[in-house]
């Protein structure tokens, strides 16, 4: 089983039983030693996504996209709640936005895949609606600022004797990243999800999120472009403390 796949599931295992004794017996769980007004939390995520790569094909009919790729999710997260109900949160991500690919060699029915493997480092700001005391449920949004951080392609071509594998990382400094790739990323986000107390001021919960990309990965760099475009569904589980 995928290691990052494991890792959500015991996060997800811990926190059903919890739940699951909220609503037999509301008392075996701890009551929070703070109120949530007024105060701050610390934490940390992690979890699984799928990234969607959006693009307009128009004339590159030799490709074909998988509907998504797969990666993982991990970072820190800080909370300030001015009302019990509400809660603003900022975290610091980093993302996996990877995609999948086929190239049909032209003249032939032969398909070459290959993998693109993308990290980025998102920010999102977001606003919480909280509803519930020792169980609480959640639904946010708001908007992120990232950047492109690392890229490495790896895949199968054909080559003067047959077909080759190849691994690249890409080089963002050379003159041609440069003015070809769009390193920053700005977009919305939004999600729900629940949470829980295990003990006095230690909160954990699991949620899903959606990060929509308004910017093209690519900058205008030639005519007739194809713009791309990053959407990215996020599960991921998390563990505060409240002070």
């Amino acid at each position: 089983m995928n290691k990052r796949l494991f890792l959500l599931l015991l996060l997800v295992a811990a926190f059903v039983p919890m739940w699951a004794q909220e609503v037999e017996a509301p008392m075996q769980l701890d009551e929070p030693t703070v109120e949530r007004n007024r105060h701050w939390s610390v934490g940390v995520t992690g979890g699984i996504d799928r990234n969607y790569h959006i693009i307009n094909m128009s004339y590159m009919n030799e490709y074909s996209y998988s509907p998504f790729a797969e990666g993982s999710s991990y970072g820190v997260q800080l909370s300030f709640s001015p009302l019990k109900w509400l809660t603003l949160r900022v975290d610091g991500v980093m993302l996996d936005k990877n995609y999948y690919r086929d190239h049909v060699v032209g003249g032939t029915t032969m398909s070459l895949p290959d993998t693109t493997y993308n990290k980025y480092l998102n920010v999102p700001v977001v606003l919480m609606l909280n509803v519930g005391k020792t169980v609480r449920l959640h639904a946010f949004g708001g908007g992120y600022w990232g950047r492109w951080l690392e890229s490495r392609r790896k895949g199968i071509t054909q080559g003067m004797n047959g077909l080759v594998s190849y691994d690249e990382t890409v080089d963002f400094d050379t003159p041609e990243s440069q003015v070809r790739d769009n390193r920053t990323d700005v977009g919305l986000v939004w999600g729900g999800g629940l949470s829980g107390v295990v003990k006095k001021r230690i909160e954990i919960g699991v949620e899903a999120r959606w990060y929509y990309g308004l910017y093209d990965i690519q900058q205008d760099y030639m005519a007739h472009l194809n713009p791309r475009y990053n959407t990215t569904l996020v599960f991921q589980g998390g563990i505060s403390y409240w002070f």
